[in-house]
């Protein structure tokens, strides 16, 4: 319509500007009649007169404008003859529009009608005609709500609505006279409102509700009686059509829903009829049945009558015998019942010596580790000596204190064991396990120690054991050790070996044998049970507990396998665990009941120190232009032919033995790639990893781990590059050594930014923006998928708002779809993620980082750890970026929080903990004190508290008693809590949880762990 308006002041225009420059009697004029014919095409009729005017107006203006010409009284008559035509063709125009507007609005009732036949048409019941009726009213009237209610006797019920929310005040049922409907249905007319109370009918969204501006009233009528009563709401606008329309569609949609109430009438009595029919022949058939019954037993009481006759005979003779039989079965029936109460007595007896154990057991963990946790604690820090006030001999007293502390923890564990088998409480975590790097692993562990002691050792692998089988590999390996240390152990001389195998049932045996002493025939089974030993005397020559065979059993059978033994005195000793190639979560097990299965931890236990020789390096031979590669190996052998490899491409090579040395060495050296194992003697690889990526000084190095352990997926979410497991072919080797070499050599990293802001894509450009960093824009799901089909990317920035599909439907879409990359994903996005969500964006990639809030200093934290840039390199804004978000001890700095303890060595500890870190800590000895503090807090008497950390087991009041009193009050159902708790059961983290705490820590604490929650949980 803009451009018809612009047409008409254009051709008005141009005759206008001609008739100043033309002479008098030029018929300029003429061209007026162009506009106004073009006025038949505007929407309304007052246009062509509109135009008219003006040109009329133009055209006089024109005549005193023009050049002297013809005579001005021919012009006049010229120019009023051209008035008279123009307005007699814009009249004819008006009626033109007029009409057409008319005939469009005829069209548009009778498509209406039409679309409304087809919607109501068919044999449909009644609630589904409503829907469909008022679904297409609303759709062809543009209303915003609506509501149908149709006559069911004296009532009229509601049977659908359109827009309005669930919780909306809408009625089921009304009747006639009852409000505006009721008055409609009563009068038989029908009602337009153009002011719509607030708490009238309303439409809504998941993101609010409104009232519309009109309401529309109307009725439908069937054999001259209302049927059924419509109310829509329209936005604002001239009702009228809508209202004719409703008038013209009354009776035929009255006459549907008859038609439909009819169907449904006829429906019914046809399933009556067809019910009492079926019942009538039931009835029939059991008559029938009656009658052959009572014919029978009228023959068999007939023939009883008989016998009967000639028993009572009998009777009266055994009559006596029964009597004495009843006396007899009385006495046995005391006895029993005697018995019976013994035997309940017995079982209450066993059932409480049972709680007495586990509750014993339970106290002794936090009594034992109550202490301990102190120890470790206080051990730590002063191996720490950040003082440097102590000297190397006082650190390694403070270490060995905390690695003897660490011994004493695992005995704690296997007596833990104990009790979790007993109470049917042990975990299990089954996948699928490879025989051989289990096997390697064992080796790498047991040779050296065999090696010292002077005995051989030997691995075998039969043939036709299967190389993958379904276990826990945690406890397999548990088991495993135990018979492999105990042959150690108890042999002098000869050798120890285990061999995998299989057995006539299709189960893989693994079968330990030794040269050693053997054990009596009379004590093969006792060895199995808890405590005890084959020589338990005080005079024996070996120590131990007795626990690791009783545990070892109890796994074997929780697995769904069995363990054996064969020994002879003097000749030595075989056990063999059997285990089935597929783990059944139901098969039954007794004495056991398995918990739900959880994921398995990320951080494997540290291997032993092995007593071999380390390989030579090339630490004394390093040249200034040399590429070095850093090798974190503890096997000599393998780290040597990584060095040897190494060599052939042309790298230098620094070997580390553990995880400190790797650390140490790759802060000293700076190598330009590490080679990483994860089963290292004092730490896990994970903690060589953390601390590279840590470390602005190294954190650009490319890792690449090789190891036994299957823990790719923190370490690849942790930056590193790459996961091997062991054994490793020399092909591989060679593929990830020329690996590290392309990533030296890449300068230029390329990073994708999916984000649907134009405006938040280019702050994040801004962000990364860098010599060494291209950042590639894509706005939409489909534009990511075409640039990661046709381009390489180093990184993926997404944002989980996107215009044509979610970021998690993105994720899913291309780790299915091998035809296009799928670089390591930084989720980045404004709103909080929900357990569900975070666990499905963990399942598509082993390396995605998922946010709560934007951050950028996280944000280019995260990009610069998966580009492996160098900190150093970076403009100076972003290394304060990343320094910022490294030390995050920042966090905690001027924080308060209450620690509710009873230990006062606990709370020393704790205390030398945080105060370093700039934290006010507020000690409370148990929980009635805590929530006197707090109150105290949240009424201003005291200074507020950030954060407690809650014990469990107190005097006077528990830590869970404390925590539920606490999240009853207004001020601290928000307040984090984190529970610490010596007791290590399963059931106790859930008790914790479920008492109101944010999280949970068992004890002894570990000191990174704890300021880690402290962090996550401390609030922003």
């Amino acid at each position: 319509m803009p451009l018809i308006y612009a047409g008409l002041g254009i051709m008005l225009a141009v005759p206008f500007a001609a008739d100043a420059v033309f002479p008098l009697g030029t018929a300029v004029w003429i061209a007026y009649f162009l506009p106004v014919v073009l006025a038949y095409l505007a929407p309304r009729p007052v246009v062509p007169p509109v135009v008219a005017a003006l040109a009329t107006l133009l055209t006089i203006v024109g005549f005193t404008l023009a050049p002297a010409g013809i005579d001005p009284a021919l012009a006049i008559l010229n120019r009023s003859i051209a008035i008279l035509a123009v307005w007699i063709l814009a009249l004819t125009g008006a009626l033109f529009i007029r009409s057409r507007i008319a005939v469009r609005h005829q069209e548009w009732l009778q498509t209406g009608q039409v679309g409304l036949a087809r919607a109501v048409g068919g044999e449909q019941p009644l609630d589904t005609l409503g829907d469909n009726a008022l679904k297409f009213l609303a759709d062809y009237l543009g209303a915003q709500a609506g509501a149908i209610f149709v006559r069911d006797g004296e009532i009229f019920r509601r049977r659908g609505t359109y827009g309005v929310p669930a919780q909306a005040n809408v009625p089921d049922t009304i009747l006639g006279g009852d409000g505006m409907l009721g008055q409609a249905i009563a009068d038989k007319r029908s009602f337009v409102l153009t002011t719509v109370p607030d708490d009238y009918l309303y439409y809504g969204t998941a993101l609010g509700q409104a009232k519309p501006a009109t309401l529309i009233v109307t009725t439908t009528e069937a054999d001259e009686t209302v049927n059924a009563v419509i109310e829509l709401g329209l936005p604002a606008g001239d009702p009228a059509p809508a209202l004719e329309l409703l008038e013209r569609v009354g009776a035929q949609l009255g006459v549907a829903i008859r038609s439909a109430k009819y169907r449904a009438r006829l429906r019914e009595l046809l399933e009556e009829t067809q019910q009492q029919a079926e019942e009538l022949q039931a009835q029939s058939e059991e008559l029938r049945a009656n009658n052959d019954e009572l014919e029978t037993q009228s023959r068999q009481l007939q023939d009883a009558a008989a016998r009967l006759e000639l028993q009572q005979s009998e009777l009266e003779q055994t009559n006596a015998q029964l009597e004495e039989q009843t006396r007899q079965l009385q006495m046995q029936r005391d006895d029993l019942e005697r018995a019976q109460t013994a035997l309940q007595a017995q079982a209450g007896d066993l059932e409480s010596a049972s709680r007495y154990k586990s509750e014993f057991l339970a106290n002794m963990s936090h009594e034992l580790r109550t202490p301990l946790n102190s120890l470790l604690i206080m051990a730590r820090l002063l191996a720490e000596n950040r003082a440097g006030n102590l000297t190397a001999e006082q650190v390694r007293h403070a270490e060995t204190i905390e690695t003897s502390g660490n011994d004493l923890l695992t005995l704690i564990n296997d007596i833990l064991d104990i009790s979790k088998i007993e109470a049917g409480k042990l975990e299990l975590q089954p996948r699928q396990v490879r025989v051989a790097p289990v096997l390697d692993k064992l080796r790498a562990l047991f040779a050296p120690a065999a090696e010292a002691k002077g005995i051989g050792f030997r691995i075998d692998l039969d043939a036709g054991v299967p190389g993958l089988f379904e276990t826990d590999p945690q406890r397999l390996e548990q088991v495993l050790k135990n018979f492999l240390s105990n042959a150690i152990k108890f042999t002098a001389k000869g050798e120890v070996s285990l061999t995998a195998s299989t057995d006539a049932a299709g189960r893989i045996a693994f079968t330990v044998r030794d040269t050693g002493v053997g054990i009596p025939a009379e004590h093969q089974q006792a060895i199995f049970e808890a405590f005890r030993q084959a020589d338990g005397t005080i005079s024996r020559k070996y120590g131990g507990t007795g626990l690791g065979l009783s545990i070892s059993r109890e796994l074997a059978r929780l697995l769904g396998g069995e363990v054996a033994v064969e020994s002879v005195v003097g000749e030595g000793s075989a056990f063999t665990l059997f285990l089935p190639t597929s783990f059944d979560a139901a098969a039954p097990v007794p004495t056991l009941r398995a918990e739900p299965v959880r994921p398995l931890p990320s951080n494997p236990k540290p291997g032993r120190r092995r007593a071999v020789e380390a390989a030579e390096d090339d630490r004394e031979h390093l040249s200034g232009d040399a590429r070095v590669i850093l090798i974190v190996e503890d096997d000599p052998v393998f780290a040597a032919i990584l060095r040897d490899v190494a060599h052939e491409l042309g790298f230098q090579a620094l070997i580390a033995g553990t995880a400190d040395e790797g650390a140490l060495m790759a802060r000293q050296y700076l190598p330009h790639a590490v080679i990483l194992d994860m089963n290292l003697p004092d730490h896990t690889g994970l903690s060589v990893l953390d601390r590279i990526k840590r470390d602005v000084r190294t954190r650009h190095i490319p890792v690449h781990v090789v190891s036994v352990d299957d823990d790719s997926q923190a370490a690849l979410s942790g930056g590193a590059i790459g996961y091997l497991f062991k054994p490793v072919k020399r092909d591989q080797l060679i593929d990830m050594l020329e690996g590290l070499e392309a990533k030296m050599a890449q300068r230029m990293r390329r990073v994708l930014v999916v984000e649907d802001d134009a405006q938040q894509a280019e702050s994040v450009r801004l962000l990364l923006a860098s010599r060494e960093v291209e950042t590639v824009e894509a706005h939409s799901a489909a534009e990511c998928v075409e640039l990661l089909a046709r381009e390489t990317f180093d990184c993926m920035v997404l944002d989980l708002n996107l215009p044509d599909a979610s970021g998690l439907d993105l994720l899913e879409r291309l780790s299915h779809d091998e035809s296009v990359g799928f670089p390591p994903v930084i989720v980045y996005t404004g709103r909080d993620l929900g357990h569900d969500e975070e666990l499905r964006l963990r399942r598509y990639s082993k390396s995605i980082i998922v946010k709560g809030a934007k951050s950028p200093e996280r944000l280019l934290d995260e990009v610069t750890l998966f580009l492996h840039q160098v900190v150093g390199e970076l403009p100076e804004p972003q290394q304060q970026l990343i320094a910022k978000s490294l030390g995050r001890d920042a966090a905690l700095e001027g924080r308060q929080i209450l620690v509710v303890e009873d230990d006062i060595r606990n709370v020393y500890a704790l205390t030398s903990i945080f105060e370093p870190h700039g934290v006010k800590v507020r000690i409370a000895r148990n929980g009635k004190e805590a929530l006197t503090a707090l109150d105290e807090s949240a009424r201003g008497v005291a200074d507020p508290v950030d954060l407690v950390l809650m014990d469990v087991m107190m005097p006077e009041m528990d830590g869970l008693t404390a925590t539920r009193e606490l999240r009853g009050q207004s001020w601290g159902k928000t307040m984090p809590v984190i529970a610490l708790t010596a007791k290590a059961m399963a059931r106790d983290q859930q008790e914790c949880l479920d008492a109101g705490a944010n999280d949970y820590l068992a004890k002894p604490l570990d000191v990174d762990k704890l300021l880690s929650l402290v962090r996550v949980w401390m609030p922003r």
